[in-house]
């Protein structure tokens, strides 16, 4: 299945069969940063988060966040910031910014999306949709006037209306050596600036950092000065809303190995707190104790039963909450006793709120299970089923769009249906040879 995430569909049941299987379906950090070191602008760029967006992403805009070292308000009136590709000569894109940004405080500057996953940032103080910054490689820069700047090749320091500038991977254009871009779009780390020092070095100045810390003029201006991954359960990452209300922050959490992917688009594996399932009622379970890890670095080097602690980025893709874990040093097999998880026994119908409470765990559905449609068995072996001795069916089939005969029938497929999947994103019928066998 590759065209909606495994974990999407209740009651995803692996090869093994339909004995047990996951359940598919605090401020963040920051760093005060010191007054510039070289750098003769009070006002610099702080963070740039660059895969708004994409899939495993923090937030679902990309944006940079200014931030003001000096003991007084700064005025951006007539100053903008600008944005050019890696490889541009020409005259960058350009965002009028205005109002002001207060002393030892910060200006978020909203940019554009790489599609919907991730959180809301919060309300920017401009927002700037043509910057479309690219994830690994650019130009940003802070220009103290309105128009496009004037920008040679090579390392430029504070060349004329420019008060500071970001070359990143491999841009033509930098602070003495431009600063490592991330990997990919779904290497779900910011760059922050060290320490707040403006050395005018971009190589010197910016790390990439899982801790991803949007903030405003309105915010904090005095975040935590040593940020670090906070230690959580699942379920406080998990929470029991519909979203993570940790997502965009960098946690550290522990869990037992249930399912892994380690083939194909989904990347990751499923981890749930030992000892927990069991028989659970609706009224007494109320946040998952399970999650998905989504870590192409490290999901082939975990097995089912192992017990790990992992450290990554908190999001939200197709509605369903991950841990994207961005390198090998962030998983941690641990030797600690821990208790087994246990299956909890499952059967359909389920509220969507029971449904959500069961995301990613462990299951044994019960009671009997019809197939109701096998359309995408061939292509991404996939089957519909049913809760039940019946199909689901076509509301349209039933009553009117919009009766409630028709409304029945959409919460009744809705309470119903599961997907059994394959576990893997293989298209079957992506080759000739397959396609003449079928």
């Amino acid at each position: 299945m590759n065209h909606s995430p495994l974990r999407a569909a209740l009651g995803t049941v692996l090869a093994a069969g339909l004995v047990a299987a996951p359940l598919a379906a605090s401020p963040a950090f920051a760093v005060d940063p010191s007054p510039a070191a070289a750098g003769t602008s009070p006002v610099v760029i702080n963070e740039a988060y660059l895969s708004g967006g994409s899939t495993g992403a923090a937030f679902k805009s990309k944006f940079v966040e200014l931030y003001n070292g000096s003991d007084s308000p700064v005025s951006l009136a007539g100053w903008s910031l600008q944005y050019r590709s890696a490889g541009g000569t020409t005259a960058p894109a350009v965002a009028p910014l205005a109002g002001s940004i207060p002393a030892k405080g910060y200006y978020l500057v909203q940019g554009s999306s790489n599609g919907t996953n991730g959180a809301d940032l919060p309300a920017a103080d401009t927002v700037a949709t043509n910057l479309n910054f690219q994830g690994q490689n650019g130009t940003i820069v802070l220009a103290k006037q309105a128009t496009a700047v004037t920008l040679a090749t090579g390392s430029v320091i504070e060349p004329a209306g420019v008060a500071d500038l970001l070359g990143y991977g491999t841009s033509n254009t930098f602070e003495t050596a431009a600063a490592a871009g991330t990997t990919s779009n779904t290497d779900v780390r910011s760059l922050n600036r060290a320490g707040g020092v403006d050395s005018n070095s971009n190589t010197a100045d910016f790390a990439l950092s899982p801790s991803i810390t949007p903030q405003t003029a309105g915010g904090s201006v005095e975040p935590d000065p040593d940020p670090t991954p906070v230690g959580r359960t699942i379920a406080e990452i998990q929470g029991t809303g519909t979203a993570s209300p940790l997502a965009g922050t960098s946690v550290t959490t522990r869990g037992k190995v249930t399912a892994t992917f380690p083939t194909g688009g989904f990347a990751g594996y499923y981890i749930q707190t030992p000892g927990t399932g069991g028989d659970l009622t609706p009224a007494s379970h109320t946040a998952s104790d399970a999650v998905f890890v989504y870590s192409s670095a490290t999901a082939g080097s975990v097995q089912i039963g192992d017990y790990v602690e992992v450290t990554g980025a908190v999001s939200e893709f197709y509605n369903m909450t991950q841990v994207t874990v961005a390198a090998a040093a962030d998983l941690k097999k641990l030797t600690d006793a821990a208790p087994e998880v246990k299956a909890t026994n499952f059967t359909l119908p389920a509220a969507e709120s029971f449904r959500e409470s069961l995301e990613g765990m462990l299951l044994a559905p019960q009671g009997p299970v019809t197939v109701t449609d096998n359309y995408t068995l061939n292509q991404y072996g996939e089957i519909g089923l049913s809760g039940g001795t019946t199909t689901l069916v076509q509301p349209t089939a039933v009553a009117p769009y919009g009766t409630a005969g028709y409304q029945a029938a959409v919460a009744d497929n809705a309470a119903r249906g599961i997907k059994l999947d394959d576990g893997a994103t293989t298209n079957f019928l992506g080759s000739t040879a397959n396609k003449a066998q079928v």
